[in-house]
């Protein structure tokens, strides 16, 4: 390949700054758009592919499409040109280095990280598989890490070029450690083969070694035709059993057996991620990279392109170079082994002409003639067409009606019941074989009963496989939807579908399958200083079950409040888990002022406390001497119910009542009521008195003598 200069130009607009690197197809160089002032990256193909007609009219249809794929995870393609001898890509310039630099220095990547790195090249990948794309050689050395921690897939379509300009030679082209089997054997290339290959890749990351190996590329080559991947736990420890069967999938022999396409790798990855619980991870750049030697060369274009970037290409190991390989040679088709030549037997010699002298003997021949005649138009009639009948058409008619036309016909109906989104329920669909079809009398045809539509299955917590075969049974596809959270259905199992279980869909319809992640977990809330039946309330709304209420004094806590909850606010459940509470055994003492002393001491009591004792209090006047005024300890108070007694305070004091003008009978009740005595007697009850002393609304002690005086 003939290398260009610093300061070649490339159509008058690409300036070469610096080579990068060398591949197996082209050489790449850190250039400059004069145009644009930008840094990219110039990919000149090797000059063996220069001079075919046909390989550069593909390359412009292949470039065209590649230069269409922009996504984050793939390397842009800007613009692509021939200038006289050189043929060329100008590609988004990448900061950092290679996968393969960066395995080269740090080695095996544990799941977490190894699946990181997937995802991206997936992603990617699965964007060119929906524009209809094969990659066709995944490897470590095409897929790129920039300056801010992205991965990136490079080289689409270069291999199928080289494909192309080689295909009359009978070689197999790609990097053999990295080839998929249909690489290999020359069949069809598909989208699955890029699952392979990301496949070995995966493997790679886990163990830091690809799975075969060959004396030469070839024999290394043809290793993945009769051997199938190991798992990778085999090669190195620490690789859950999710992993192996993971890369089992990608790296099937048969393309059927494998992910059909990079999207269906990934959603089944993202499946294993989640289902390992596997950490986000940030790929990390190589330090010691072919991008970052080639920023240290000076460049004269700083000034108009800022700080030296980097190209992560560079010269590549020999197993990782992509390289054309003579491919295994054509197998003639076999020659079935009951097949036989066909021959013709000789030809009986021709009889003799018979005389015929005799007009009897005439007339006897022409009448067996006749009679062989007829028995061989009977007989050929019988065994050729006449022992045939033509299926009639059922369709529409009820399972009934269409077994009697069909044994009008001269078969033997049997029935089948079958899906149907047209035709009702217990009406025929149809016959196998078809109507119109010829048959022998006598044979069975099959009516097809429609049952109507298929119904979704119910999951009833089946396992996905499970459901899958009896959802395949109502000729029903399965998908995987987001898991979700179950109290009911365990762990792993079928939660929920849809479109729900018993509706009628139609024929082929796919069901999105739900799988339980178990009970949801729940945080205990923080009920400490909430009323017991608010807590409890609470809790309950949660799905969590008191499950022990302990009672304890607080000083500083009213009586039912939550005091504790065990286990601590914060902590993670799940549905149906128990708690426990302790509660405020504390009492309050009620505010009974006002009430007399017997209705007093039954608001105490109900509030579970006891009057220890009653007292006076020589220095409060009320309208009653029973009447209570206060307690001790103080209506309010936070008492241990321990220590529930409670006093009394009675006023020592009362205001005398005027009883002028009453008899005596009535002012003796009056005064009594209230805790003061009298000095009359009980024969003058009638009398009316005239005047009292201490006079009305004069303040005397409880149980002191009003005396009165009594009219004539």
């Amino acid at each position: 390949m003939a290398q260009l200069a610093v300061g070649d130009l490339l159509e008058d607009r690409y300036r070469i700054d610096h080579p990068i690197a060398r591949g197996g197809m082209s050489m790449v160089y850190r250039c400059v758009d004069l145009r644009l002032g930008r840094a990219v990256a110039a990919k000149v193909l090797d000059e063996k592919y220069i001079a075919d007609p046909v390989f550069r009219q593909r390359f412009r249809r292949e470039a065209r499409a590649m230069a269409q794929l922009t996504h984050p995870n793939l390397v842009n393609v800007y613009d692509f040109g021939s200038d006289g001898d050189h043929l060329f890509l100008i590609m988004e310039l990448i900061t950092g280095g290679t996968l393969r630099e960066l395995l080269a220095e740090r080695g095996p990547m544990p799941p977490h990280a190894a699946a990181a790195v997937m995802r991206a090249v997936l992603t990617g990948l699965s964007t060119a598989h929906r524009a209809g794309l094969v990659h066709r050689d995944i490897k470590p050395d095409n897929i790129l890490i920039s300056g801010d921690h992205r991965v990136k897939l490079a080289d689409f379509g270069l291999v199928r070029l080289a494909s192309a300009a080689t295909a009359s030679s009978n070689q197999i082209i790609g990097t053999a450690a990295y080839l998929s089997p249909e690489q290999v054997d020359g069949t069809d290339i598909t989208p699955a083969s890029d699952v392979y290959s990301a496949g070995i890749v995966l493997f790679e990351l886990l163990t830091g070694a690809v799975p075969f190996s060959g004396d030469t590329p070839l024999a290394h080559a043809y290793k993945r035709l009769t051997a199938d991947v190991p798992a990778p736990s085999s090669r190195i420890g620490g690789v859950p059993s999710l992993i192996d069967a993971l890369v089992a999938t990608a790296t099937a022999r048969d393309p059927q057996d494998r992910f059909s396409d990079a999207a269906e790798f990934l959603a089944a990855l993202d499946d294993v991620a989640g289902e390992l619980s596997l950490p986000d991870f940030s790929v990390p750049v190589p330090r010691n990279s072919a991008a970052h030697r080639a920023a240290a060369v000076p460049t004269d274009i700083t000034d108009l392109v800022g700080p030296p970037t980097m190209v992560t290409e560079i010269p590549v190991p020999q197993i990782a170079q992509t390289r054309i390989h003579e491919a295994l040679p054509p197998v003639p088709a076999r020659i079935p082994e009951d097949a036989v030549e066909e021959f013709e037997e000789p030809r009986p010699p021709a009889d003799k002409p018979v005389s015929n002298r005799s007009r009897v003997g005439l007339v006897v021949w022409l009448i067996v003639i006749a009679m062989l005649t007829t028995a061989v138009a009977v007989g050929g009639w019988w065994f050729g067409s006449g022992r045939y009948g033509e299926i009639p058409q059922v369709l529409g008619m009820d399972r009934a009606v269409a077994v009697a036309t069909v044994e009008e016909a001269g078969f033997t109906p049997v029935t089948r019941i079958v899906y149907s989104d047209d035709v009702p329920t217990d009406q025929s669909a149809g016959t196998d074989p078809a109507d119109g079809e010829k048959l022998v009398r006598g044979r069975e045809v099959t009516i097809l009963v429609s049952q109507g539509m298929p119904t979704v299955p119910s999951a009833e917590g089946m396992d996905v496989l499970a459901y899958q075969a009896a959802a395949s049974e109502r000729t029903l596809t399965v998908t995987s939807g987001e898991p979700v959270y179950s109290a009911e259905v365990e762990e792993g199992r079928v939660a929920r579908t849809e479109p729900a279980a018993g509706e009628a869909v139609p024929i082929g319809t796919t069901v999105t399958v739900h799988v339980s992640r178990g009970p949801e977990p729940i945080q205990v809330p923080a009920v400490i200083g909430l009323p017991l039946a608010d807590a409890e309330a609470r809790l309950a709304e949660l799905g969590l079950t008191v499950a022990a209420v302990d009672r304890r004094y607080d000083e500083d806590s009213p009586a039912g409040r939550v005091l504790a909850v065990s286990p601590d606010p914060g902590t993670t459940l799940t549905r149906g888990n128990e708690v426990s509470l302790v509660v405020s055994s504390t009492l309050t003492v009620p505010d009974v002022s006002g009430m007399d002393e017997a209705t007093a001491t039954a608001t105490l009591e109900a509030a579970g406390f006891s009057v220890s004792d009653t007292r006076r209090d020589n220095g409060t006047t009320g309208a009653s001497g029973s009447t209570v005024v206060g307690t001790s300890p103080a209506a309010g108070e936070l008492i241990d119910p321990e220590d529930a007694e409670i006093t009394l305070t009675l006023p020592g004091r009362v205001t005398v009542p005027d009883v002028v003008g009453m008899t005596v009978g009535q002012a003796r009740g009056l005064l009594e009521g209230v805790g003061l005595d009298t000095n009359a007697r009980e024969r003058d009850d009638t009398r009316v008195i005239s005047r009292q002393r201490p006079s009305a609304g004069d303040v005397a002690r409880v149980d002191s003598t009003v005396r009165l005086t009594l009219g004539d």
